[in-house]
C-alpha cells in the first residue's frame, strides 16, 4: 500500500509555490496621478483715485485710475508644493487723469502715455487645505504734474505679507471683501477651476515733505479672477 504525503514541503517547494502564487494575482492598479500641469491665468481689474494736499494750500493734485492686468504662466507639481513658471504678463488697458491747481483754476492731464503699472505673481503654494497665490501690482510715482512731492501709487496686492510698522500694512485698509487668493486644492483635480475675488481699498496718510506736512489719500476697487486648466 502506497503512504499518502504527510510531511511538510521542503523550504524550495515552498518558495516555488508562492512565486507562483504571486504570479497568479494580478497586480494592483495605479492609482491616478492627476494633471502633470496645469495653465494658470490671473487677471486684476482695478478703478482707483488719489489726492494729495499739501497742509494750508488746498488740493495740489488729484487723480483717477482704470487698470486690466494679466499675467499666464504654468504650474507644476514639486512634491508637496509647486514650480511657478512665469509666460507672459501685460498691461492690458491703462489710462489716467489728473488735475492740479485750486479749484475753478485746475489743469486737466490725460497720461496714456505715463509709466505703466507691472504685474507680478510671486509664489504658489500650499496652505492647509487651500493653495494659495501671491501676486502684487506694482505702483508708480504720482503726481505726473510738476510737484516737489512724489509718493507712490499703491496698488493691489494679495494677503500675507506684513508691514514694518503693525497695523500699517495694505491689508489693514480693506474696508470691503478680502483680497485672500486661495482655491481649495481639491480643485486641482478638475480639468478646469476659476474663482473671482473682489475688495475695497482706502488709506488716509500723513507724510513730512520738506517740512511740510502732506496728507495722501488714496482708494481703489479690484477685482482678480484666478483660472486654472489641467493637463
Amino acid at each position: 500500500m502506497r503512504e499518502g504525503f504527510t510531511g511538510r514541503p521542503s523550504a524550495s517547494l515552498a518558495g516555488a509555490l508562492l512565486v507562483l502564487g504571486l504570479l497568479a494575482v494580478p497586480p494592483l492598479s495605479r492609482p491616478a496621478s492627476g494633471p502633470a500641469w496645469w495653465e494658470v491665468r490671473l487677471t486684476i481689474k482695478v478703478k482707483g483715485e488719489y489726492a494729495i494736499s499739501v497742509m494750508g494750500r488746498g488740493t495740489p493734485a488729484s487723480g483717477e485710475y482704470t487698470c486690466l492686468a494679466l499675467w499666464e504662466g504654468r504650474l507644476e507639481p514639486d512634491g508637496d508644493d509647486f514650480l511657478l513658471v512665469h509666460l507672459k504678463s501685460e498691461i492690458l488697458d491703462w489710462g489716467l487723469k489728473e488735475k492740479s491747481g485750486p479749484a475753478g483754476g485746475a489743469t486737466l492731464l490725460e497720461a496714456p502715455g505715463t509709466p505703466r503699472p507691472a504685474l507680478r505673481l510671486n509664489y504658489v503654494l500650499r496652505d492647509g487645505r487651500d493653495v494659495k497665490f501671491d501676486f502684487d501690482l506694482e505702483g508708480i510715482p504720482v503726481p505726473f504734474h510738476a510737484s516737489p512731492f512724489k509718493v507712490p501709487l499703491e496698488l493691489p496686492r494679495s494677503a500675507g505679507r506684513s508691514a514694518d510698522i503693525p497695523g500699517q500694512g495694505y491689508d489693514d485698509f480693506i474696508r470691503l471683501g478680502s483680497n485672500r487668493i486661495v482655491l481649495p486644492a481639491a480643485e486641482l483635480g478638475r480639468q478646469t477651476a476659476e474663482r473671482t475675488f473682489s475688495w475695497e481699498w482706502r488709506r488716509g496718510k500723513w507724510m513730512i515733505k520738506d517740512s511740510r506736512a502732506v496728507l495722501v489719500a488714496q482708494s481703489h476697487s479690484v477685482e482678480a479672477v484666478i483660472a486654472l486648466v489641467a493637463h
